[in-house]
């Protein structure tokens, strides 16, 4: 699955964990689901992290490249 539709997926998620009136079987379904992928995209962010640290690094002393903060 891609991040996008990952990120879409999380968000129907939790919107429905959000609402009053959820069966707990379902609401432990939807976490589970949930934790898989956030753990997913953040894999996925970090391996696209790394391809533009590799991609920079190649041409070094071409940018000035400054870090920033993701919050």
């Amino acid at each position: 699955m891609k991040i996008d539709e990952s990120l879409s997926r999380l968000e129907v998620i939790t919107k429905r964990l959000g609402q009053e009136e959820i069966p707990l079987d379902e609401a432990l379904a939807l976490f589970e689901e949930g934790i898989t992928l956030a753990a997913a995209i953040k894999t996925s962010l970090d391996e696209a992290r790394l391809r533009v640290k590799k991609v920079l690094d190649k041409a070094k002393d071409t940018f000035l490249i400054e870090d920033f903060d993701v919050q």
